[in-house]
């Protein structure tokens, strides 16, 4: 599976996304390393109910690597190629590109007094 087909298991509202983002970032930084559910709550702030379902998800998609259940047993994110780069556009669509975006639109802008 992907995480394309793994984030159509989730439902698709601004909470949840941020949700994601959080438990991917954080097992895209602990690549290869196994871990618990418990940390993963304490390291994202997040409540363990938000959290638990996105686990879950991501690893019945194959995002994430489990041996049984995630919420029981660690999980540790070792991606092939493709998921590498899926996770990498999954984080950086509208963080850095369309920031830097705005800001030259509004640089355009005050030149030119268009408002």
């Amino acid at each position: 599976m992907s995480l394309r087909t793994t984030l159509a298991l989730l439902p698709d509202d601004r909470a949840t996304g941020a949700v994601v983002r959080e438990v991917i970032e954080f097992f895209r930084a602990h690549a290869h390393e196994p871990v618990e559910l418990p940390r993963v709550i304490r390291a994202t702030g997040l409540p363990a109910e938000r959290v638990e379902p996105v686990l879950t998800a991501l690893a019945k998609g194959r995002v994430i690597d489990c041996d049984g259940d995630p919420l029981m047993k660690p999980s540790s994110f070792d991606p092939d190629t493709m998921l590498a780069l899926e996770v990498r556009r999954f984080l950086g669509a509208g963080d850095s590109a369309t920031s830097r975006m705005s800001a030259s639109v509004n640089r355009y802008r005050g030149r030119h007094g268009i408002f």
